[in-house]
């Protein structure tokens, strides 16, 4: 984990020592130039590449900006000996620059900012993903606080525990996927990966966020308890918060308003169905260019799609009746959520020709 190695927590001891002793109107320089170090050191000549693609985001015009920004990830997506560090939420943070500033929406724009923005060192290697906007209003009413230290420090603390101790330990359940023997076996592998996967991503996120905290600076949160969540549309409203925000303002709602002009435009479900899977093939070849990934997006597509569906087909003298919304069918729901979510989990810790032999073995199903 690069959060504990020596040289990152030296690299942010001397940004936060720096951040807070120059003046303000200096402070997005300081955070680009510690954060174009920690990437040069961690990423080596890769920062080349992605200080291209920030100069481009902000000058380029912003369609040919957002054909390199996609061809470089959908580069390294396919190319395994080539991991450079946080491209993933870099490139939607890049386009999502473009795409505002071709929208006209970004006026405060500038090198600094943009560099700071790019290369701040927190949230680099696993998000969350940014937006332009809120990052430059957080960084400019930053405060040094021992609030902020203490706060931010037991953060990390928390996210460290997270990986460390529970999701470490759940991994090695994980690990015996390769020997499962039975139907029980497997849904005790598949359900420690369900809440291994959460610790883990989640710690990141806090630790990400911890850091960030200590330097006064306030990023979006990424994670909401989502086994809570009593349906699949609260299930991502609650998992990986800024990158379902980012699909919903950047691929669904403009694929939906498109649908709309065409001959679909009377079947709003079918419109609804299409963009969902969509969406979430993007989400998931976002996470790796591959069929089982790519099978585990379409898959909550598939689910959002049902929902929508069934909810808004939903006759009102149920859904009108005070039981529905009572706290049993609250806990039916989170049961249900946490079943069909657990089961799309399998082809995240496996290829796709062991997955489904997996999900056949889930439920009982020999070869």
């Amino acid at each position: 984990m690069i959060f504990t190695e020596l040289r990152f927590v030296l690299l942010f001891a001397g940004c936060w020592i720096s951040f807070f002793a120059v003046p303000r109107k200096m402070r997005m320089a300081v955070l680009a130039a510690w954060g174009m170090t920690f990437y040069a050191l961690f990423a080596g000549w890769f920062l080349a590449v992605v200080l291209a693609l920030t100069l481009a985001a902000l000058y380029v015009v912003p369609l040919a900006a957002g054909l390199a920004i996609v061809g470089v990830l959908v580069y390294v997506k396919l190319s395994p000996a080539i991991v450079p560090l946080g491209i993933s939420y870099l490139a939607f943070e890049l386009l999502h620059v473009a795409i505002e500033r071709k929208r006209g929406r970004l006026r405060e724009l500038s090198l600094p900012k943009m560099l700071a923005f790019a290369f701040f060192m927190p949230a680099r290697a696993a998000g969350p993903i940014k937006r332009f906007a809120p990052f430059v209003a957080a960084v400019e009413a930053a405060e040094r606080s021992a609030e902020n230290v203490y706060g931010g420090l037991l953060r990390v603390l928390i996210g460290l525990a997270k990986k460390f101790v529970i999701a470490d330990l759940l991994a090695l359940t994980v690990e015996e996927s390769r020997y499962v023997d039975s139907m029980r076996h497997a849904w005790v592998i598949v359900i420690a990966f369900s809440f291994r996967i959460f610790f883990d991503f989640s710690a990141y996120s806090d630790i990400a966020i911890g850091f960030a905290q200590m330097l006064g600076i306030t990023l979006p949160e990424n994670f909401n308890w989502p086994y809570l969540a009593a349906n699949i549309r609260e299930f991502w409203e609650r998992w990986h918060i800024t990158l379902s925000q980012w699909v919903r303002d950047y691929v669904f709602t403009p694929c939906g308003r498109l649908l709309f002009r065409t001959p679909l435009r009377p079947y709003p479900a079918v419109i609804a169905t299409i963009s969902y899977l969509i969406t979430f093939a993007i989400v998931g070849a976002w996470h790796g260019l591959t069929p089982a990934f790519v099978l585990w997006g379409v898959y909550h597509g598939v689910l959002l799609s049902a929902y929508h569906v069934v909810s808004i087909k939903m006759p009102a003298a149920i859904t009108d009746r005070a039981w529905y919304h009572g706290r049993p069918m609250r806990f039916v729901g989170m049961a249900s959520t946490f079943l069909f979510v657990t089961i799309g989990w399998v082809p995240f810790f496996l290829p796709m020709t062991k997955a489904m032999t997996f999900w056949m073995l889930m439920f009982g199903v020999r070869r």
